[in-house]
């Protein structure tokens, strides 16, 4: 009985998780299950940052990562969740990457800054990597991560608080940040990133350029597909990518036809 007791008692929280778990995607318009609130979101974000910074330190350039903040202040206002406090960082790595962290954390490598081509391309990036933030990729995963230490506990306890599940999870910091982006994910992120980088006035098929670039340096580096640089291995390259962005990008300026896009 005691037992039966327990598991009815984890049934009415799972219940209730689910129900209060349902959120509204800032993007899509569409309800999804959302185990981290944008209180929350905001929260792993301060400390996914401050792990970030102690594990590869800011770019040691005042001039770079304000030309940085400015560019990405301003998609960030024309992105689909523009109250946020967007932070856009320079890292000192020679790996060419970008990231996101929730609540409005993007980050990208010098490395990367030496692979761009024009400021177009950087926009692009930038545009991609916000449009994990506001359709709430890294959130959605740490929902996942949540579900699944919920699984765990029950082998222990069948039963946890809310917070017992959110505490490891807020704890875990930029270990968390690096977490392998679906394919659907990263089509969604270019597309958003089409659309924020066109509405600032850049020409977003750059971004299609950019791709290019790091599967050439690829080959010239004498790299196999397995050992492609680090931007996709956190990035998952979907099928007909670049072709997709360009047309992307067309849409975008027919409908402003009126309007010259930038490269640089």
């Amino acid at each position: 009985m005691h037992q039966l007791f327990k598991v009815h008692v984890f049934l009415s929280f799972a219940i209730l998780l689910f129900v209060s778990g349902c959120a509204v995607n800032p993007v899509t318009g569409q309800q999804q299950l959302m185990l981290v609130s944008e209180q929350q979101e905001s929260q792993l974000g301060v400390k996914t940052d401050k792990s970030v910074i102690e594990q590869y330190g800011v770019y040691a350039d005042n001039q770079l990562q304000g030309y940085m903040q400015g560019i990405g202040n301003m998609m960030g206002r024309l992105s689909h969740r523009p109250g946020l406090n967007w932070s856009f960082k320079v890292m000192d790595t020679p790996v060419v990457n970008a990231f996101a962290a929730p609540g409005g954390y993007i980050y990208v490598t010098r490395g990367l800054l030496a692979a761009v081509n024009n400021e177009a391309e950087l926009a692009a990036v930038l545009g991609h990597e916000i449009g994990h933030v506001t359709a709430r990729h890294s959130a959605q995963q740490y929902s996942n991560m949540m579900l699944a230490t919920l699984g765990l506990s029950l082998g222990q306890s069948l039963l946890g608080s809310y917070g017992d599940i959110m505490g490891p999870i807020m704890e875990t910091g930029a270990g968390l940040l690096f977490l392998k982006f679906s394919r659907d994910d990263e089509r969604e992120a270019d597309a958003l990133g089409v659309e924020y980088a066109s509405r600032a006035g850049y020409d977003a098929g750059r971004m299609a350029d950019f791709f290019i670039t790091l599967q050439r340096q690829s080959t010239l580096d004498g790299q196999d597909s397995a050992r492609l640089p680090e931007f996709f291995s956190t990035h998952p390259n979907p099928v007909n990518r670049e072709a997709n962005v360009r047309a992307m990008a067309k849409e975008w300026q027919v409908k402003s036809a009126h309007r010259d896009f930038l490269v640089n």
